[in-house]
């Protein structure tokens, strides 16, 4: 009955790289109202979200809150019963959530306790795993064939393996961790198949040897720079000026920073890419070594791109695995808002 007076409003917020991008969306009996959307960055940034999202809790009552999951530690489970000891003790001390009685979510409950303490002003209806975004926003693969899939954003990386909408296999990275990774540590054994080598330039290689210079005769020429007392026309500074090259202005260097910024962007994409693809070895690697294999081999892979790149990833893929890729690019606050209706309407 409420719901004929006062309108819904659905609030999405996603914490990655540093900063939280708000997705508000009003409806009224299923028809949108508007859509709004916020970024925030720096150390108020979740100050700022709940002073901006303050108006909206005034405007009604009927007001939904759901936060994407940025914590560490989360994954997800083939099944809801019958695990591992070694997935029991991921799942130790976790809320556990079966997802169409076929497989499991877990999310640590300290973990959950410390974000409910961290958004206790703004107050969230609803947490989702970065595994039920995948599951929406590919719900028209994952229901077919045998495919791994990925989600990329700039604080995470979430990989999961599905065989007509049933999870395989899948695993959480948190990205800020790319230091510590090492491949080698996963096996010892089929690792050179995944492996892409760099050959190492020897110290020898890198120094100049004064054997390789032929003759050093054309260096008494800088004899005669040790005495200027010839030159008659260097008395003043303003003589001295018309030698040097003119100074940059500042539309030059203003153009030389940002080409400077343009290409630190281009290589930290390239560095993402690498580390990501990287991320994807591991996981087959997992994946075959352990029981979920059954001798199948993932030929596809779907990537839901949330942090601006993929190229690189996908050339990675192609070239060195062999794989078909598809990469699509995801706007995960509209997935959360999309969950957070169909929770809404289960309710």
């Amino acid at each position: 009955m409420i719901e004929r007076f006062y309108r819904k409003i659905f609030i999405a917020i996603v914490h990655d790289g540093g900063a939280h991008d708000i997705r508000v969306v009003a409806k009224k009996q299923k028809k949108l109202l508007y859509k709004e959307s916020r970024h925030f960055e720096g150390e108020s940034s979740l100050k700022d979200t709940f002073l901006f999202l303050r108006k909206y809790f005034e405007e009604s009552p009927l007001h939904y809150v759901a936060l994407l999951n940025p914590q560490h530690k989360q994954g997800a489970l083939p099944g809801c019963s019958h695990h591992s000891v070694e997935d029991l003790e991921d799942i130790s001390g976790a809320k556990t959530l079966c997802r169409n009685e076929k497989w499991l979510l877990y999310s640590s409950l300290r973990e959950l306790d410390a974000l409910q303490e961290e958004y206790k002003k703004i107050g969230l209806d609803f947490i989702f795993s970065p595994f039920s975004i995948l599951e929406h926003f590919f719900a028209d693969k994952i229901q077919g064939g045998f495919a791994l899939y990925a989600l990329a954003l700039k604080d995470s990386f979430s990989v999961a393996v599905f065989e007509n909408g049933k999870l395989e296999y899948a695993h959480y990275y948190p990205t800020h961790e790319k230091n510590a990774i090492s491949l080698e540590d996963e096996t010892n054994t089929n690792a050179n198949e995944f492996s892409v080598g760099i050959r190492e330039v020897d110290e020898s290689e890198r120094s100049i040897s004064l054997d390789d210079i032929e003759s050093l005769d054309d260096l008494d020429i800088l004899d005669e720079l040790d005495n200027l007392s010839n030159i008659e026309d260097l008395d003043s500074l303003d003589e001295i000026a018309e030698f040097t090259e003119d100074e940059e202005t500042f539309e030059e260097k203003r153009k030389e920073s940002s080409h400077g910024d343009e290409i630190k962007q281009q290589m930290d994409r390239f560095n993402n890419d690498y580390y990501r693809f990287e991320l994807i070895q591991r996981t087959l690697i997992r994946f075959y070594g352990g029981t979920h294999c059954n001798d199948r081999f993932v030929e596809t892979v779907y990537i839901a791109d949330g942090y601006g790149s993929g190229t690189e990833l996908k050339r990675y893929l192609e070239e060195e695995l062999f794989l078909n890729v598809l990469i699509r690019h995801i706007d995960v606050a509209d997935e959360v808002i999309a969950l957070s209706m169909l929770e809404e309407e289960a309710l």
